[in-house]
């Protein structure tokens, strides 16, 4: 669930001083939005939203390979071009898991950033050597990769039949139901907001953002198709990626089920562990902008919005071998993974809930009994709907309709007038997480890195 805070004299203090004593920030850099005042960063309003809504209603399911997947890509580059951008359809091939051959796309397009160029370091500079090793040789060519995928795990056809089974050994041979499964909502009727509308639509909100606000890098944004067959969109990016190209990525950035889960994580990738309690700092430098990006701009305090790193104090095992302790990063695989196993600085945004004690104890994406029966996994079950999800994230001066699949109308939750509420009490929370990714994510494109600086 969202941290609720209300921005109060006192919650104001407290988090000022919380920050003073434990932030130390990374980076300085101006900040886009502020034509309202400093505390209405990333107030983009309600469009990312809309479209998130506005695509699942047309394509519910958009199973990987299928024509409903290839006619959602059609639909990203249609709304695209209706604010100016141009963007690029590249269909490409693959084996699906059952050894079929499928067709899907990516949808790609670039933003061009002001430009970098080296600065004058110090002599005396203890940095000097180290910062000329860092730099790429071509910082005008610099750029990060932000992207999300935009299929479905299923298709309307597999979830059809998914259902039928599901119903078969929820029930016993008189229809009577013997097991949790039955309590489940018709999968028929997920239209996959978590997985994974509500991040493409961030990804809007991004461009429109960086549209209006250059950002110092190049930044190319990929709309992955066929993420639910093995991230195949994300691989047949990286493989086709020229030396040159490689060399020149920042950052990845991937945006995967950010909006059913109990709290949104920013992680860094498999490839910033060292083993033990070491860490790779220059892997894991982007995460640490973006976590001074939210700090900096008190997005708790001012919009409800919440982003955590994984703490956990206890070790895991990577898939080489190695030991090391479960912290700012993650064992959960997406489309960074490729771009991970490439050896490419990761920032990995999901919704999930990370506060377990144990390293065998399951982790989540909300441990609501709500939930349970389908163990908290949400993304991809037949929870994954809007009419479900909008019902249960309601803004946090409004009181949970608790008659979740009954009433198609909710009953008035709350007595209080919509004037008395603020900004935190009245936004959906589909619109806080969808707009404050984005802003992160421009803020970390508009990072300089140091030793260099805006041509």
């Amino acid at each position: 669930m969202n941290v609720q805070y209300r921005d109060n004299i006192v919650g104001k203090f407290v988090v000022i001083l919380l920050l003073l004593a434990l932030c130390l920030p990374l980076v300085a850099c101006d900040m886009f939005a502020r034509s309202k005042g400093d505390s209405e960063v990333a107030r983009y309003g309600d469009s990312g939203r809309s479209f998130a809504l506005r695509m699942i209603k047309q394509f519910p399911f958009r199973g990987p390979g299928t024509a409903e997947e290839s006619q959602v890509a059609d639909f990203i580059m249609a709304d695209l071009a209706r604010y100016g951008v141009q963007a690029e359809k590249q269909e490409f091939h693959y084996t699906g898991p059952s050894g079929e051959r499928k067709t899907s796309a990516n949808v790609v397009l670039t933003i061009k950033g002001k430009g970098l160029t080296k600065a004058e370091v110090e002599d005396d500079n203890p940095l000097k050597d180290s910062v000329a090793m860092q730099l790429p040789v071509n910082l005008e060519d610099l750029y990060i990769l932000v992207g999300a995928h935009y299929d479905t795990k299923y298709s309307y056809q597999e979830a059809e039949r998914v259902e039928a089974e599901r119903q078969t050994a929820a029930t016993n041979e008189d229809g009577l139901p013997i097991s949790e499964g039955s309590k489940l909502p018709p999968l028929t009727e997920s239209n996959g907001i978590d997985d994974n509308a509500a991040a493409v639509a961030s990804l809007f909100t991004l461009i429109g953002n960086l549209q209006s606000e250059r950002p110092a890098l190049d930044v190319r944004i990929v709309f992955f198709g066929a993420g639910h067959d093995d991230y195949a969109g994300a691989r047949h990016y990286a493989q086709n990626l020229s030396e040159a190209e490689r060399m020149n990525m920042h950052t990845m950035v991937n945006l995967e089920r950010i909006y059913a889960g109990d709290k949104v994580y920013a992680h860094a990738g498999q490839n910033a562990v060292l083993g033990g309690s070491a860490k790779d700092y220059s892997k894991r430098q982007s995460l640490y902008i973006c976590t001074d990006v939210y700090y900096n701009n008190l997005l708790l305090t001012n919009n409800g919005f919440a982003l955590y790193t994984n703490q956990s104090n206890y070790f895991k095992t990577l898939p080489d071998g190695t030991r090391a302790a479960y912290r700012e990063w993650t064992e959960r695989r997406g489309n960074h993974s490729p771009f991970d196993e490439m050896g490419i600085p990761i920032v990995f945004f999901e919704s999930a809930d990370y506060d377990v004690r144990h390293g065998d104890d399951p982790i989540k994406q909300s441990n609501d009994p709500f939930f349970s029966a389908v163990d908290g996994y949400i993304a991809g079950s037949a929870y994954d709907s809007a009419k479900i999800l909008l019902d249960y994230y309601v803004p946090s001066g409004q009181l949970k309709n608790m008659n979740y699949f009954g009433a198609e109308e909710a009953e008035e939750a709350t007595s209080v007038e919509e004037t008395e509420l603020d900004y935190i009490e009245k936004v959906d929370p589909l619109e806080i997480r969808i707009n404050n990714i984005a802003f992160i994510i421009a803020e970390l494109c508009s990072h300089v890195p140091y030793g260099a600086k805006i041509k």
